[in-house]
């Protein structure tokens, strides 16, 4: 296993490109989550979590720890999508695993963009 391992990460260190784009999504992925730690507010009130025209309510609440879920994404695609690249790389996929990383920073831009979106209904700024 530590062979594995150490392989693995002398081969993407060896690749200048896949080691820039595996740090933009790893930084890119820190700051979401450092963003998610200065958004997120404490409070007893029920925020509003969700909105669609068909109900008897407009807005659906949940507790202020719903929004907890998206930490929990913003490390899972971090460990998920550093390890695809690190897999691709490996067994000699490396354009395809260009190409993932490509997208999963515009999956990352896509975050920040829903999340900025979700926050703004549930403290209804």
């Amino acid at each position: 296993m530590k062979h594995i391992l150490r392989s693995t990460l002398k081969q993407i260190l060896a690749d200048r490109p896949t080691m820039l784009l595996m740090t933009g999504i790893f930084i890119g992925g820190i700051v979401y989550l450092i963003y998610l730690a200065f958004s997120l507010q404490a409070s007893d009130l029920q925020l509003a979590t969700r909105y669609t025209s068909y109900g008897e309510t407009h807005f659906y609440r949940e507790k202020w720890w719903y929004l907890l879920s998206f930490v929990g994404f913003g490390v899972m695609f971090i460990v998920a999508h550093l390890g695809m690249i690190a897999k691709l790389v490996v067994i000699g996929l490396r354009p395809l695993a260009h190409g993932f990383a490509w997208l999963s920073l515009v999956v990352l831009i896509l975050a920040f963009v829903y999340t900025y979106s979700v926050l703004g209904i549930a403290y209804l700024n």
